[in-house]
């Protein structure tokens, strides 16, 4: 598969680290060791007249200097690898701060540098949850919260998705205990087939004017959909209903995917969940550019509006959903093992992961998950 801009892989440790740090110690433990061998045998030289014996003298240095190499490699690898799973641990918190989430809990060990970052992130994370909680208090209860708003939402919910010519794709939600305001779809070409487009359109904070600027966002788009519009053409329109109809700052965000004969594009308007690509047993990141809808009256919009196309192979599985599917722990592990499955044992196994790994209370949020494969030729 390719990707007209390359996709970043999925946050996780690859190793880096504990092997630049092992070919470091190694290189360090081999040289010092071929120094001693050789000061060594400078001052033992005079001593020993016969060949054979300087001769094995210099094979056991040598060889010595390789198994201090190994041993000093060894260490530091194994030193990196800790190293790298602590670091680890603080880049995924930080980015599920970056995402929104505050439910952040780092792993804190020691006393060292590390564990001074890892409580740093640990203390901004609880302040954060703090100012949440404080927020919702004085603002009320949060739109996501709210059952009324959890019913609107679910009357549009698609009972399944249908069929694409060419692939294989799939949505769904998991219900959480605190709702959410995520609608999604997937909108088939009237007149052909094997066109069609999959998207998730999500509330910008909280409150009614959040309510209503989402479900406008999702009719408005749904409807220039349905009626033939391509993507840019939809969101454009939709946009530019917004703002005449919205005050100032009320706004939504919405991904969509355009599946073709050809491939796929992805359009993002305001949206950072990444759409997640699953190929060769490894998952990549991917990031469309634009900003969120109903912020302005079209020119800006427009121009800021860059898809990211990707070209389909068989086989290849793209991923997409809200944020709460994006912060879920485990996920990138799940897609890498459930990828090559059909689309619906994988829809099965991933979510009925994750609600099980949410313990007995379930999970918290809403999950919604689209899939899209390239179906096996012939």
């Amino acid at each position: 598969m390719m990707l007209k801009n390359m996709a970043r892989k999925g946050s996780k440790s690859t190793g880096s680290l504990a092997r630049n740090l092992a070919i470091s110690g190694a290189i360090a433990g081999l040289v010092g060791g071929l120094l001693v061998a050789v000061a060594v045998m400078q001052n033992l030289g005079g001593a020993v007249v016969d060949a054979d014996v300087r001769a094995k003298g210099w094979l056991v240095g040598v060889s010595l200097a390789v198994l201090c190499a190994v041993i000093c490699g060894g260490a530091a690898w194994s030193v990196g690898g800790k190293l790298a799973t602590r670091i680890t641990d603080i880049q995924l918190a930080v980015s599920k701060l970056g995402r929104g989430g505050s439910e952040v809990r780092v792993r804190v060990s020691g006393n060292d540098e590390v564990s001074k970052l890892g409580s740093s992130v640990q203390y901004l994370a609880s302040d954060l949850a703090a100012l949440l909680n404080s927020q919702s208090d004085v603002g009320g209860t949060p739109a996501s919260m709210d059952p009324m708003v959890k019913q609107l939402r679910d009357k549009t919910v698609p009972a399944g998705p249908p069929r694409v010519s060419g692939y294989e794709v799939d949505a769904a939600i998991s219900d959480g205990s605190r709702g959410g305001l995520d609608y999604f779809d997937v909108v088939v070409h009237a007149d052909d087939p094997s066109q069609a487009v999959a998207y998730v359109v999500t509330a910008e904070g909280h409150g009614a004017t959040s309510i209503f600027a989402c479900r406008l966002a999702r009719d408005e788009l749904q409807r220039a959909l349905k009626q033939g519009a391509t993507p840019r053409r939809a969101l454009a329109h939709t946009n530019k209903v917004m703002k005449k109809h919205l005050p100032d700052g009320a706004c939504a965000v919405a991904t969509l995917l355009q599946m073709d004969g050809g491939g796929c594009k992805l359009y993002q308007a305001g949206a950072h969940t990444p759409l997640l690509i699953c190929q060769l047993g490894e998952v990549l990141e991917l990031n469309a550019e634009g900003i969120a809808l109903g912020l302005d009256e079209g020119p800006v919009f427009e121009k800021s509006l860059r898809p990211q196309e990707i070209e389909m192979s068989p086989g290849v599985r793209l991923v997409f959903g809200n944020d709460a599917l994006s912060r879920s722990a485990g996920l990138l592990e799940l897609l890498e093992t459930h990828s090559p499955r059909h689309t619906n044992m994988f829809m099965n196994m991933v979510l009925g992961t994750l609600e099980q790994g949410a313990g007995d209370d379930g999970l918290r949020e809403d999950l919604v998950l689209i899939t899209v494969k390239r179906e096996s030729q012939g």
